[in-house]
């Protein structure tokens, strides 16, 4: 299962992904856990060595100026004239959000106006998983992007010597169902725990999204930026 950026249309596609968890008016989201959940989502990503492209790196440096100015004291009086860059970039996040949801109702509009043609039956196949109750595979990685940092600084303070190991997806994955036959849920951020180097942290990962895909594995999120839960499948 791949977790690229190419699941979104753009960084502007990311962060409007990541306003529209708050359910609230985009004026109104905490701008900085925004900020700092696309920042780890990337960083996460360079951890896991997967590519990431130049315009998301651009958007990263802007944002990373946007919340510099947020949390040191403001000095001097804006002027009038100055551009607010907080507030451009929700202004372009709101107009970007609108020409997705026309470019959406033109696709459903299309898609109806299809059904009038005959046209050879065609079977569909999608690539990423749906998770439970309309949660994605960038849900769950969000969630793991929060779990790696707090591993990675946990390893980082940590002054034991650990030797390189080798781990394997297929033992993981055992090691997960072995856990689901015990108790009938476990929670993401419990899974890594003992872990105690970033390459078992990321393999263990993978195994997880493996079991998702092959359904061995039900996943669900009570609440926007809860924990998130693994169950056996059916």
């Amino acid at each position: 299962m791949d977790i690229k950026l190419k699941d979104f249309e753009g960084p502007l596609d990311l962060l409007l992904h990541l306003v529209s968890k708050y359910q609230v008016d985009i004026y109104e989201v905490p701008i900085v856990e925004v900020i700092e959940q696309y920042l780890s989502y990337i960083e996460t990503l360079h951890s896991m060595k997967l590519e990431v492209a130049g315009e998301y790196m651009l958007m990263a440096s802007q944002l990373m100026l946007i919340k510099s100015r947020r949390l040191l004291p403001k000095m001097v009086e804006a002027q009038d004239d100055d551009i607010d860059p907080e507030q451009d970039l929700l202004s372009k996040i709101e107009e970007y959000s609108q020409f997705k949801a026309l470019s959406q109702e033109l696709a459903k509009q299309h898609d109806k106006r299809a059904q009038y043609f005959s046209k050879p039956k065609l079977e569909l196949v999608y690539e990423d998983s749906v998770l439970a109750e309309d949660k994605t595979v960038t849900d769950l990685f969000l969630a793991f992007s929060k779990i790696i940092t707090l591993k990675q600084e946990e390893f980082k303070n940590s002054h034991t010597v650990i030797e390189r190991e080798d781990f394997r997806i297929e033992d993981m994955m055992q090691f997960l169902e072995e856990k689901l036959q015990v108790a009938s849920y476990i929670r993401l951020k419990t899974v890594f725990k003992d872990c105690t180097s970033i390459n078992e942290v990321i393999t263990l990962f993978l195994a997880s999204l493996e079991l998702i895909k092959i359904q061995e594995i039900i996943v669900e999120q009570e609440t926007n930026f809860g924990d998130i839960i693994l169950r056996k499948g059916a």
